[in-house]
């Protein structure tokens, strides 16, 4: 076991991607697995980045393990109860009357909004105009996830919705960055207004959903669905849990979308070969028709560039579990109350399992050949608590890529290299400046 030191902490509190990435590296080196524990001050940490160490966790131990104390407690301050945060029986119930929502039909029905608005936003821009990518894709993504999910346009009056979020998520992302965020009831400014959005917010849901028990029909969004979704006893969701859901959903439905697709554009900017390759598919398989689910099917690259991007730059950088008893796993001991944080992005860029991790190669996920342990890609994590909405992730930055492409161009500002901001997403940490130009 290795004890942090004063200075470590600090570089593990500064970067914590880097950090963890170094140890695992030189654990490999070492001949070790890519499993490092380590002390910090009275916690024991295990960092995880092996596969094999990762898939016997999730999958045959998760049961003893339960989301870490950290991140509980922010994410519990706005997600109440949701199944991102909700353990236990309550998590097994609220994943079951979840899920159907996020039926592979279902979600198909949600293209034509994500290509039309999408359109929407590109058509607004000028040639030689300069955007800020990630704050369009946010915007974008948040208006999706308001119309797929509660059928109603933030570009409308309820854009107040998407305001409110922002400021929930700003705190929040503040609250993720302290050491020992103050408690939820110590009324702290960023406490006071947090509480404050979180309680707008749900006065605005409650009336939507008081307006839909009253109408009574399936609207095709994804409040419909948990509206009539039913336990084995036959009983809907309470009020209090349908809010916490829809919070819990509206979060997660656009801020990892939008961090992968400004990371796309920030790769796709710097591979100018690649871009033109993905635009001529796009170009081939669309050939003036409407972008459909089948003509996505015809789009190979498209998706290999997307899943490229979640390999070197994962949305969700990492996730953490504290040992519920102690237990042995893999030939590894781990103690009662110990933290284990699973890191995606040191497994993603481990070189021997990734030839030349740090370069952007959308090929490797073209040849079948050269398919990787399934457990050495985590992007939307794995196990019994694999995300929800992945299929969803992933038809939605499909479909506003490929509708982008079609349409412009975008190149890099600045040709600096992005600095990595690890909080809520992955993004970077400064506003990511792109010029507007047509498509070739």
């Amino acid at each position: 076991m290795k004890r942090l030191s004063l200075a470590e902490m600090g570089a593990f509190q500064n970067d914590q991607l880097t950090f963890i990435q170094t140890l695992v590296n030189e654990a490999l080196a070492q001949g070790a697995a890519g499993v490092v524990h380590c002390k910090m001050l009275w916690q024991e940490l295990f960092f995880v980045a092996e596969p094999a160490v990762i898939r016997e966790l999730l999958i045959h131990h998760g049961d003893k393990m339960r989301r870490d104390p950290f991140t509980r407690r922010v994410f519990k301050r706005f997600m109440g109860n949701g199944v991102f945060v909700a353990e236990g029986e309550s998590w097994r119930r609220q994943r079951k009357l979840v899920q159907p929502a996020f039926h592979a039909m279902r979600i198909r029905d949600y293209m034509e909004t994500m290509t039309a608005y999408t359109r929407e936003m590109v058509a607004a821009w000028r040639p030689g105009q300069e955007v800020v990518i990630d704050d369009e894709l946010t915007r974008l993504t948040l208006r999706i996830i308001a119309k797929t999910m509660f059928d109603v346009d933030l570009e409308t009056g309820t854009a107040v919705i998407g305001q409110l979020m922002k400021e929930i998520l700003l705190v929040g992302e503040a609250q993720l960055k302290m050491i020992a965020p103050p408690p939820a009831w110590l009324p702290t400014p960023g406490n006071r207004r947090q509480q404050r959005a979180l309680h707008a917010v749900k006065e605005l849901l409650r009336e939507i959903i008081s307006q839909r028990r009253a109408g009574d029909e399936d609207r095709g969004d994804l409040l419909s669905m948990l509206l009539a979704a039913r336990d084995e006893d036959g009983r809907p969701m309470s009020e209090e849990q349908l809010l916490d859901e829809c919070v819990t959903l509206f979060v997660a439905g656009h801020e990892t979308t939008a961090a992968a697709l400004t990371w796309t554009w920030y790769l796709l900017a710097q591979h100018p070969g690649i871009l033109a390759q993905l635009r001529q598919e796009t170009t081939r398989a669309l050939a003036d028709a409407p972008l459909t689910f089948a003509s996505l099917a015809q789009m190979p690259l498209l998706e290999a560039v997307i899943k490229e991007t979640l390999r070197l730059y994962p949305p969700a950088f990492g996730f953490a579990r504290e040992a519920l008893e102690s237990f042995t796993a893999a030939g590894q001991h781990f103690p009662r109350g110990a933290v284990i944080m699973f890191s995606v992005y040191a497994t993603h860029r481990r070189p021997d399992l990734w030839p030349e991790p740090e370069a952007f190669k959308p090929e490797r996920f073209l040849n079948r050949e050269n398919e990787v342990d399934r457990y050495a890609y985590l992007p939307f994590g794995a196990g019994s608590r694999i995300c929800l909405g992945n299929s969803f992730a992933m038809l939605e930055a499909q479909t506003i890529l490929a509708a982008m492409v079609e349409r412009v161009n975008l190149t890099l500002v600045e040709s600096k290299p992005a600095v990595l901001d690890t909080v809520i997403t992955l993004r970077p940490r400064d506003p990511l400046r792109m010029k507007v130009g047509l498509q070739p």
